[in-house]
């Protein structure tokens, strides 16, 4: 029994009339290619969207975009293999209509137009919504790290800094003493030179460039409030999670609505904590649904009691567990403390009531505390101290009343879990294993953007198929 034969390369055959005909009608190219002709990329921010009257012609903006929407589909993302795809892809000519813009000129559309490509990506949810996708009602919030282009090694404190300068220079008088015992023998007659001398004079040439650039390093970092740097992408920051190693990242904060799992919104940032950011991300958000009231799920990253205080103002309501820390159980736990909001009070366990004696201007967090701790008979329980104090934040009232409703509804935590995860795994595939091509927060959020908008393709369309996308337009 013989294999399976192809045919012959130089058999002569009888091709399809027209390129359209490789496409399959329900090819996510074909949304890609609706979608971007259907922006306004003049509003949206984009460059050269009228041609000039004199010099070369050059690429129109939609075929760039349509480029690129559609490499961070197929998880070809840079510059070189867009290049290598318009020559060789059939959805990519058919896409470009055989347009074949060199690497240069790809690289440099994304460089030049990164808040033009949020918009185009931001447009994309809003169509979303005139079709009745989202329901903007309830959304799950969470955040991210992804790696940064530079290398760990450029990331550096002054501590190793002197160290490695140290190093460098001992190093280097190493060599120059090496060099002075062979002009001292040369001195005493010895006339032939070691071949080897002419190396020990390049190493330190070269060790002595690496002195100055990491002196350069020193004083750009004490011009810097940071303690830590990252050289070469200063605006990445050291991030992981728990004891793993710290790596150059970006945090990408998403909000995905729970009844599409589509994300509504996206930002990017270089906080490597998330506790401060859960107003603006959730009122941008609010404002990308334009709402009038949002329930927001998310974890305990996000309880910061400030931040949940100015989101009720704004009517966004929070779920979420309360972070607590490390908790001492030899003796009464904060949470044994009932307070009473009519009186200003707390009850203590041993039925003394604490009352408010300062304030905490730096936690923003008010001290309360009893005399009666003297004569109680469960202080060994309660405090090794002279009396017991305890601290309640200003707006710890709208901490209490987000735990409440976790208590109330523990299915909101699996609900958040299953609907904001699922994207960011699926990103990461998407994007080499979580990693950024490009240099910079402002050119970053361009590419998270495309990742996000290939994303939201592949959800619209896997929920209400091609030909409903297509047909809608």
């Amino acid at each position: 029994m013989s294999f399976i034969e192809g045919e012959d390369r130089t058999q002569a055959s009888l091709l399809p009339p027209s390129i359209d005909d490789y496409i399959a009608p329900d090819a996510l190219v074909r949304v890609v290619d609706m979608f971007v002709g259907s922006l306004d990329l003049g509003e949206l921010g984009f460059g050269r969207t009228v041609s000039a009257v004199t010099g070369s012609p050059g690429f129109h903006p939609g075929d760039m975009l349509r480029l690129y929407v559609w490499g961070y589909l197929n998880q070809v993302r840079s510059s070189g293999m867009l290049e290598r795809a318009c020559a060789r892809d059939l959805e990519a000519l058919w896409l470009m209509r055989r347009l074949a813009p060199d690497y240069r000129t790809i690289a440099a559309f994304r460089h030049d137009n990164p808040e033009a490509i949020v918009r185009a990506s931001a447009a994309f949810v809003q169509f979303c919504r005139e079709q009745g996708l989202i329901g903007g009602r309830t959304v799950a919030l969470d955040g991210t790290k992804m790696r940064a282009v530079a290398s760990p090694k450029n990331i550096a404190g002054a501590e190793r800094l002197a160290r490695d300068v140290a190093h460098t220079e001992r190093e280097i008088a190493y060599y120059l003493d090496r060099l002075d015992a062979i002009d001292e023998q040369m001195a005493q007659g010895f006339d032939d030179q070691p071949a080897h001398r002419d190396a020990f004079g390049r190493a330190v040439a070269s060790l002595q460039r690496r002195k100055d650039r990491l002196t350069k390093r020193q004083s750009e970092l004490a011009k810097r409030e940071e303690k830590v740097i990252v050289f070469g992408e200063p605006e990445a920051k050291p991030m992981g999670y728990a004891h793993a190693p710290k790596l150059p990242s970006y945090n990408l904060q998403s909000v995905v609505d729970v009844a599409s799992g589509l994300i509504v919104h996206h930002d990017v940032f270089n906080d490597a904590n998330d506790s401060h950011l859960l107003h603006p991300v959730s009122l941008a958000a609010k404002d990308m649904l334009d709402a009038d009231e949002l329930h927001v799920l998310t974890d305990g990253g996000y309880s910061n009691a400030e931040e949940v205080a100015r989101c009720e103002v704004d009517a966004i309501t929070v779920s979420a567990p309360i972070k607590r820390g490390a908790m001492n159980t030899e003796h009464f736990r904060p949470t044994q403390f009932v307070y009473d909001e009519d009186s200003d009070t707390i009850r203590c366990p041993g039925g003394q009531t604490l009352r408010p004696s300062g304030k905490h201007t730096r936690n923003r967090a008010i001290r309360y505390r009893t005399s009666g701790c003297k004569t109680c008979t469960l202080k060994p329980l309660c405090t090794p101290g002279a009396q017991r104090t305890i601290h309640r934040l200003f707006d710890q009232g709208a901490l209490d009343r987000m735990e409440a409703r976790i208590y109330a509804d523990p299915s909101l935590m699996r609900i958040r879990r299953c609907t904001v995860e699922h994207p960011f795994g699926t990103i990461k595939r998407m994007s080499g294993g979580g990693r950024f091509l490009t240099r910079g927060l402002r050119r970053v959020k361009a590419e998270a953007a495309l990742s996000v908008l290939a994303f939201n393709i592949i959800r619209a369309t896997n929920t209400v198929g091609t030909g409903t996308l297509i047909g809608t337009s």
